[in-house]
């Protein structure tokens, strides 16, 4: 209980899982499955019929569900090392960056994207914790990652580092209306960028084993 509120707490066997059945919604939600059967045709919980016609909810959907009642959950307690995902269409940089907070913690798991297109699809895939992101990426531009990444249940906690070489007081105002936690100038100091991960991380580990 928290403040006399339920706290919805996901069984370790499904915290790792992608989609749930009605019988495993009901196991989390600690309800009946007749009771999800009537969330779902009533459109409060979003479901979607595999080939055999049975039901699956997806863990987004899920999530999206439990925020809009305002039901607290367990359900997003990191566990392993801390994903780093680095966006930015300069090599150099990203091959710079990637060494600078290896040295600094050789057990961050970093991924590497020169376009947002490929950031969209490892963030969907991987749900760093942290995301280095150059507002001026060819085709889909930062701005648009970014309101992706805040858009989903998933990436309300994700440090969003927003990093850019023009020098247009704009884009900041813009990149923390959508949900960027901190907002960096090209050539930005190498150091800066360490301690913001650095700290981003710690905080992260503190709150999951409060």
């Amino acid at each position: 209980m928290q403040n006399g509120r339920l706290i919805v707490a996901v069984p370790e066997k499904l915290a790792s899982k992608k989609a749930f059945t009605t019988f495993e919604v009901a196991e989390i939600c600690d309800v009946t499955p007749v009771t999800i059967q009537n969330w779902i045709d009533k459109d409060w919980l979003h479901a979607y019929r595999t080939p055999g016609g049975h039901r699956r909810v997806l863990r987004e959907d899920l999530l999206s569900f439990l925020d809009s009642r305002n039901i607290p959950h367990i359900f997003n307690e990191r566990s392993g090392p801390p994903k780093i995902l680095v966006v930015d269409d300069e090599k150099n940089f990203t091959e710079l960056i990637t060494d600078i907070l290896l040295l600094d913690n050789p057990d961050y798991e970093i991924e590497i994207a020169h376009d947002g297109f490929r950031a969209g699809l490892l963030y969907a895939n991987n749900k760093p914790d942290v995301v280095l992101l150059d507002l001026m990426l060819p085709g889909v531009d930062g701005f648009e990652v970014c309101r992706q990444i805040k858009h989903r249940s998933s990436g309300r906690a994700t440090v969003v580092i927003a990093i850019t070489g023009l020098d247009d007081p704009s884009h900041k105002e813009r990149i923390m209306a959508l949900g960027a936690t901190h907002f960096l100038q090209k050539p930005a100091d190498t150091s800066v960028i360490r301690d913001l991960v650095r700290q981003s991380t710690a905080a992260m580990a503190t709150d999951s084993s409060s």
